[in-house]
């Protein structure tokens, strides 16, 4: 199947129907540890598998018919399944004889497309959930229940269960499943489905049950005489990685403002989307463009990892990993028990503190003063997250000392450009036991009796955690978890820092999201009911608009941990690997007229940001941002509630922004502002 066939948008379709075999192969092959379909042991042998899935599914549907040397169409009428109709068509088209073996090697080079969109088919079916950090699993309802119950669907036992007892009780299966088992026979995907004394137990019962379909041997006997493998097909010489050119920094005015993420898009398109750039003593090969961003977002689990550049960084915090260094299983049992408290609904039933603690912020703004733009936002969205996610409420010398010692620790482990011993400065040993200072309040506000009737935060749930698996979560581990929702405040002041600025020097976009913040609080402050994405639309677009044209972290640095190919370069073991993922977002060919702030461009008709692989504004891959809509409706909430409370104007009113790089991307320290005038009281009743 081809990639442009698949790149539309899974639908969900009104017929009762069963499960494909595709679908259910997926399912088979879901690895619940990782939470995504892996190979055993070849990746070519379970795209081909897959392949010969939806040939067997049209064969189930009287499309075609084969035997071993050749397969035609029989009926080339259209079964209504967007994923069936187009293989259907691609062969109905093809007039010359074709073997199934040629049909199965076809297909199988776009195996994984395939594979994401039945995902995301099954995720429209409430039989999957998905993490956009690219994690699938089972959905409650099919945990809970074991059958497989949705709009439009026959009601069926979950697959893995009805195989495992075809297996282990002799029960006889039906032709759908029997062609299942041949199928997971040949990608080797009992070897993960059933541990090894089950599998040695079964191999039998295997066996005999897939010589049981005649068409399904002849579809396997393709998949196993396939020996392209998807590392050797006939392609293009390897081709060495370009190197970017002096000449290349020297004329870039993106490079002399600082601004990494303009830069790297303009590299994008002068060297391809694969290169070898200088960066602060060090070479890194970039990913750029969006081709490469969805094969890091489908296939990077399996070549990048994330622990290298943050080892040191992690010790200077007295801890040996966190969730930001963790991959695979690990990363994906973290991100499964901090779900709860990063989702949407932390923000929206806590918005009574949300705006109580903004308001308090914006009191100190009030006498006229100047004020340090990042500074401020940062303090503001910093005691938010505080209550939040771990309910205390620490002082701001507190807080900005543990941004200084933040900023530091990365410019000297992660960035390189200052030496180790300025992290052991006077200053910086104090702003270290007002960090120590923070876990002791976090730990002790955090007993059984402290947390009776309050509601669950993170702390919570990382101690329940270390309680169950002390060995998983350690001790050593916990207080640094503990803070890091403190630290991401600091990033996510940033970006509120960012929309402020482009609030000021676009008046008219200033009134529209006065006239939305006055709608939203004529009546008192919003409920969770009464902040709908309807009654937030351009503030939401606003926002959306600011993280494009202001990402706080426009790069992801990965080691390459085993070799790959992409776009015919070989990146060897243990490169650094920049994956520039924002670089699309200044490209004119994903978003119109890239250089100007238009929030319009999220609207309905437009909607710019659903070109594949065009916008990320929260990470790519299994890093995502895990509270990427906790982030979006805090923002939301936040430029409302400033909205609403005050007319600001920038120091001096022509200011023009200035970037710092490092460690991450913030107005520089020059961006002031100040409140020229309240327009509605702070004490008003909630």
């Amino acid at each position: 199947m081809t990639q442009e066939v698949l790149e539309s948008e899974p639908r969900e379709s009104s017929e009762f129907h069963r499960l494909t075999i595709a679908e259910e192969l997926v399912l088979l092959m879901l690895k619940d540890d990782l939470g995504f379909v892996a190979a055993p042991t070849s990746d070519w042998r379970m795209w081909c598998g897959f392949a010969g899935a939806v040939i067997l599914d049209l064969s189930f549907r009287n499309r075609i018919d084969a035997d071993l040397d050749h397969l035609h169409v029989i009926d080339p009428t259209p079964i209504g399944d967007d994923i069936l109709d187009p293989a259907l068509q691609i062969m109905a088209y093809d007039d010359t004889p074709r073997t199934t073996q040629y049909w199965v090697e076809y297909f199988a080079p776009n195996a994984d497309v395939f594979i994401e969109y039945v995902l995301h088919r099954l995720v429209n079916m409430n039989i999957l959930v998905h993490d956009a950090g690219g994690y699938w699993q089972l959905s409650d309802k099919v945990l809970r229940t074991g059958q497989y119950i949705g709009p439009g669907l026959e009601q069926q036992e979950e697959v893995r269960a009805r195989i495992r007892r075809s297996l282990f009780d002799e029960e006889i299966p039906d032709p759908h499943d029997v062609t299942l088992i041949g199928l997971l026979l040949v990608c080797d995907g009992f070897r993960s489905m059933l541990d090894a004394d089950e599998f040695e137990f079964a191999q039998e019962r295997i066996q005999l049950l897939a010589s049981m379909d005649l068409f399904g041997q002849a579809i396997r006997s393709a998949v196993g005489d396939s020996d392209l493998d998807a590392s050797r097909p006939t392609r293009p010489k390897r081709l060495p990685v370009p190197k970017v050119k002096l000449s290349s920094y020297l004329k870039s005015k993106s490079f002399r403002k600082r601004d990494l993420c303009r830069f790297l898009a303009e590299l994008c398109e002068e060297y391809g989307p694969v290169f070898n750039l200088s960066m602060l003593g060090r070479d890194v090969i970039v990913l750029a463009g969006a081709e490469m961003n969805q094969w890091v977002a489908r296939r990077g689990r399996l070549y990048l990892r994330t622990r290298d550049y943050l080892e040191d960084f992690q010790t200077a915090w007295g801890t040996a990993r966190s969730i930001a260094s963790m991959d695979g299983a690990d990363h994906f049992r973290m991100r499964k028990v901090m779900r709860a408290s990063n989702a949407r609904t932390t923000v929206e039933n806590r918005l009574d503190d949300l705006f109580r603690i903004g308001r308090e912020r914006i009191t100190t703004w009030i006498d006229g003063r100047v004020l340090p733009g990042e500074m401020e936002c940062q303090r503001f969205t910093g005691r938010q997250i505080a209550q939040l996610s771990t309910s205390i409420d620490p002082p701001i010398s507190v807080l900005d000392g543990l941004l200084i010692y933040e900023f530091r620790a990365l410019k000297i482990y992660v960035m390189n450009v200052m030496p180790e011993f300025m992290l052991k400065t006077p200053r910086m040993k104090k702003h270290l036991k007002d960090v120590l200072e923070v876990y002791r309040h976090i730990h002790e506000s955090h007993t059984t009796d402290e947390r009776a009737d309050k509601p669950r935060d993170l702390v919570d749930d990382l101690m329940t955690l270390h309680k169950s698996d002390p060995q998983f979560l350690p001790e050593t581990d916990l207080e640094f978890a503990f803070i890091a929702p403190l630290i991401a405040g600091h990033y996510l002041g940033s970006q509120m820092s960012f929309a402020l600025y482009e609030m000021m020097k676009n008046k008219d976009l200033y009134a529209r999201i006065v006239a939305e913040a006055d709608a939203l609080f004529e009546n008192g402050d919003p409920t969770k009911e009464d902040v709908t994405l309807d009654a937030i639309d351009f503030t939401h677009r606003f926002i959306m608009e600011t993280m494009r044209v202001h990402p706080i972290i426009p790069v992801h640095s990965r080691t390459a941990m085993n070799e790959f190919e992409v776009d015919d370069y070989l990146v060897p073991t243990r490169s650094t690997v920049l994956v520039a993922f924002t670089a699309t977002q200044f490209m004119d060919e994903h978003f119109e007229d890239a250089k100007k702030f238009d929030p319009d461009r999220f609207a309905p008709g437009r909607e710019e940001h659903r070109k594949r692989g065009a916008f990320y504004p929260f990470g790519l891959g299994t890093h995502t941002c895990l509270g990427s809509r906790f982030t979006e409706l805090q923002l939301a909430a936040n430029l409302l509630l400033v909205a609403h409370h005050c007319e600001l104007e920038m120091v001096p009113k022509d200011y023009e922004l200035k970037l710092s790089p490092l460690p991450k991307f913030s107005p520089a320290k020059s961006f002031k502002f100040r409140v020229k005038a309240l327009r509605n009281p702070l004490a008003e009743a909630a």
